[in-house]
């Protein structure tokens, strides 16, 4: 692993060295998407706010023949809780960060202010959040009844693990550009965060309680997303 990282750096630092001496920047905010897996015979507890927000600082080049080269950089925060029937419990916020060489190409409109960029990164992602036990929480109850009397008895025993502190992403995307100025443009960007883990983060619940029955569930995800992104370019040279 010591030697992804070593070489990840390498590859940022000799990026980031070409594409300072061009000076062309990309700055986006997004809004992505995170895919989850459930296993168990328990289906009413469920991870919610599967949405979020991103974002990605870029430098790179386009060379003559339309070739682009660079190097990205971002955070992916999103919203974390449970769901049971009506009645959700927020908890601390599950975020990545990811560093990605990147390679594409842009292809201007003749006498257009547009131009289409398709663009390939790959890398690493970075997660940096704190294992978690839960052990007979209530901090659940889905209502009560005119008496005080909770509508459902439900607690869980379980636990949060991150499986793997760093995992390799594979980012394709695709920007449509239009100019605003000489040397800037806003864009609309769609990214997929591909990631080639099959469980970063697992929540393992082996004892759901709820009126008296135990249940079992499994909450997991690759961090895999999907994502639309609005931005901004400025090219400095």
């Amino acid at each position: 692993m010591f030697k992804i990282i070593l070489t990840v750096f390498l590859l940022f630092s000799a990026a980031l060295s070409e594409v300072v001496a061009q000076k062309s920047l990309n700055l986006s905010f997004g809004f992505p998407e995170i895919n989850l897996d459930y296993e168990g015979n328990f289906d009413g507890l469920r991870t919610v706010y599967r949405n979020g927000w991103s974002i990605t600082l870029s430098g790179y080049k386009i060379r003559q023949n339309g070739v682009i080269y660079g190097f990205d950089v971002g955070v992916n925060r999103y919203g974390n809780g449970f769901q049971y029937d009506r009645m959700r419990f927020d908890i601390k916020e599950i975020h990545h960060f990811s560093v990605l060489p990147f390679i594409g190409y842009n292809h201007s409109i003749r006498e257009a202010k547009f131009s289409i960029r398709a663009n390939l990164g790959f890398g690493l992602g970075i997660v940096p959040i704190e294992n978690k036990t839960y052990l007979n929480d209530k901090s659940f109850q889905t209502g009560y009844t005119s008496y005080g009397v909770p509508l459902y008895d439900l607690t869980f025993s379980g636990s949060q693990e991150v499986k793997s502190r760093i995992f390799p992403l594979l980012k394709p995307s695709l920007e449509l550009h239009y100019a605003v100025g000489e040397r800037s443009t806003l864009f609309l960007k769609g990214t997929l965060g591909i990631s080639l883990m099959n469980s970063v983060i697992v929540r393992d619940f082996p004892e759901v309680l709820l009126d008296g029955e135990n249940y079992s569930v499994t909450h997991s995800t690759s961090l895999s997303y999907s994502s639309l992104e609005i931005g901004y370019s400025y090219r400095i040279k």
